[in-house]
């Protein structure tokens, strides 16, 4: 379940099947969004953390040769109103943040002093934060709760969808929609994680997986059988591999 998109670079992590989209999955909607609206001239603002620089590197790599202009990249380690102000001066009204809950409080704070909010300006940051993400940070901050309020007033925030949206039965038998109905009284008042799909759908690969060795092995290899695998047999992982790489189907993500 780790999001981080170096992980999916194959010649380093050949064995490495991801069972959640990764954070660079949400560029494609920024670039839809950003022409949508015919904004033609952003500005990126990053924490400096891998995780963030290479998902900033990917949104370059899409919005190029898109007619849409990167006028200001800037990146931050601790305190961000240096480059705040460096994006102001250069009259950057669309930003396009990336950075963690305890950055983003402290970022709206640096956007309220320097008047970088309101109708002029849109704030495009990560929707995957925690539910009221601002006030575990707020006490932390020099910055008064109806400021930072004020400053993020109207930001955007963009995530993957948790659920497929469209109305079609699943490898499961189940709709994605009869799924949830499915998963949310079973769930009573467990808490919820919006991986739940993706975990269930990972099941599914695993499954479907092991099926495609097993036929594999019955046609090919009378002798050898999955139940044989341990983590030196490199024939078996390669068949293992070549099924996961073969799996596909409609799952509820």
């Amino acid at each position: 379940a780790a999001t981080t998109p170096e992980l999916a670079d194959k010649k380093k992590y050949p064995y490495f099947f991801r069972t959640v989209p990764s954070d660079n999955a949400v560029n494609p909607a920024i670039l839809k969004l950003l022409k949508y609206y015919q904004w033609k001239r952003v500005g990126t603002l990053t924490q400096d953390v891998q995780r963030f620089s290479e998902v900033r590197n990917d949104l370059t790599g899409v919005l190029y040769g898109e007619d849409i202009e990167i006028s200001d990249t800037e990146s931050f380690s601790n305190d961000p109103c240096t480059s705040v102000k460096k994006l102001k001066g250069n009259d950057v009204r669309i930003i396009l943040g990336q950075f963690d809950e305890e950055m983003a409080v402290k970022v709206f704070c640096c956007a309220y002093d320097e008047e970088m909010y309101g109708s002029k300006y849109q704030w495009i940051i990560p929707g995957w934060y925690e539910n009221l993400w601002w006030e575990s940070w707020i006490n932390s901050s020099q910055c008064l709760s109806k400021n930072l309020l004020a400053a993020m007033e109207g930001y955007i925030g963009v995530d993957f969808e948790p659920l497929s949206s469209k109305m079609i039965k699943t490898i499961s038998g189940r709709t994605p929609q009869q799924y949830e109905r499915e998963y949310n009284a079973k769930r009573g008042d467990g808490q919820s994680s919006k991986f739940h799909g993706y975990a269930y759908d990972g099941i599914w690969v695993i499954a479907k997986t092991l099926q495609r060795a097993m036929k594999y092995l019955n046609a090919t290899n009378k002798h050898q059988k999955i139940e044989d695998f341990n983590y030196t047999n490199h024939k078996l992982g390669k068949i293992f591999l070549d099924a996961m790489n073969e799996t596909n189907f409609f799952g509820v993500t």
